[in-house]
C-alpha cells in the first residue's frame, strides 16, 4: 500500500523535473458543485506519465539501469 512517506519521497524526487500544474475551475461542467481540473496536459510531455515513469526510473538500481528500460 503507497504511503504518505512514499508519495512525499516522489514528491522531492520530481521537483526538479515536473512542472507546478495548476487547478482550474470548471463551472461549466456542474454550475451546483465546484469542479476543478488539474492541468497535467501543460506538462513538457503533454500528460502525466512523466511523473510515474521518471519517479519510477529514478528508483532503479545501477544494475536495472544497465540493462535499460522499454516503455
Amino acid at each position: 500500500m503507497l504511503t504518505l512517506d512514499q508519495v512525499y519521497h516522489a514528491a522531492y524526487v520530481l521537483k526538479d523535473v515536473i512542472r507546478e500544474t495548476e487547478l482550474i475551475s470548471a463551472p461549466q461542467v456542474n454550475p451546483e458543485s465546484e469542479i476543478y481540473l488539474k492541468t497535467e496536459n501543460l506538462q513538457i510531455t503533454g500528460s502525466f506519465k512523466i511523473r510515474g515513469a521518471y519517479y519510477k526510473i529514478s528508483q532503479l538500481s545501477d544494475e536495472e539501469k544497465a540493462k535499460g528500460v522499454i516503455a
